[in-house]
């Protein structure tokens, strides 16, 4: 007889329960990173354009959920302050940057690393159930009466499974993201210094000032 979801849920026994908590955790971060990312979409090459139009203006860019722009509008906010001044203040903006496209992504990494986990702690608890009937029931033991245990073990290890495989794509999916952010913002951040600080008498007369 087909069973619903729920009784097998219920069949899988304790360690079910952790295993949906942490499913409806990684659900939660999946999306609100989803929804992040989809927000900060930009392109290099456009954001450079938008800049060096913005610094020949001489009027500084509205960065909006952009990085690059954001990066280059602290450009024009410090570079008044000298190359080296810049240059930090610059590295602490892409630092917090890249903090902010992070956020979530260690505890999402993490779900995917413990629930095959978790799962195989059922696997073995369902196990040691078995073999604890068994060994109640000795020579009068049949199959039906350890097949309880199995259906745990079984149970969670595709549980823990299906918590973990679309965590851990996630995660590696977002990780690859935030990686060409950190090339991108280094990127810009070169075309930046150069435009600011073309030649070396530029820059020491801009940190003299």
């Amino acid at each position: 007889m087909p069973q619903t979801v729920t009784q097998l849920f219920l069949k899988g026994g304790g360690f079910m329960w952790p295993l949906l908590l942490l499913s409806i955790l990684s659900l939660i971060l999946i999306l609100e990173r989803s929804f992040y990312f989809s927000l900060a979409r930009y392109r290099v090459g456009r954001s450079l354009d938008h800049l060096r139009r913005a610094w020949e203006g001489n009027q500084p860019p509205e960065p909006g959920r952009n990085p690059m722009l954001a990066l280059g509008k602290l450009y024009f906010a410090e570079h008044r302050e000298g190359i080296v001044h810049t240059e930090n203040v610059a590295e602490r903006e892409s630092s917090r940057l890249v903090n902010r496209h992070e956020r979530g992504l260690r505890l999402l990494g993490l779900i995917g690393t413990i629930s095959p986990l978790i799962g195989l702690l059922g696997t073995v608890w369902g196990m040691v159930k078995a073999f604890a009937r068994i060994a109640e029931l000795g020579e009068k033991v049949t199959p039906a009466d350890f097949a309880d245990g199995i259906w745990t073990g079984l149970l969670t290890t595709v549980a823990g499974l299906l918590v973990a495989i679309p965590a851990v794509a996630a995660s590696r999916i977002f990780e690859a993201k935030v990686d060409q952010l950190v090339h991108d913002l280094n990127e810009v951040a070169s075309h930046l210094k150069e435009w600011v600080f073309g030649n070396s008498n530029a820059a020491e007369g801009t940190a003299d000032s």
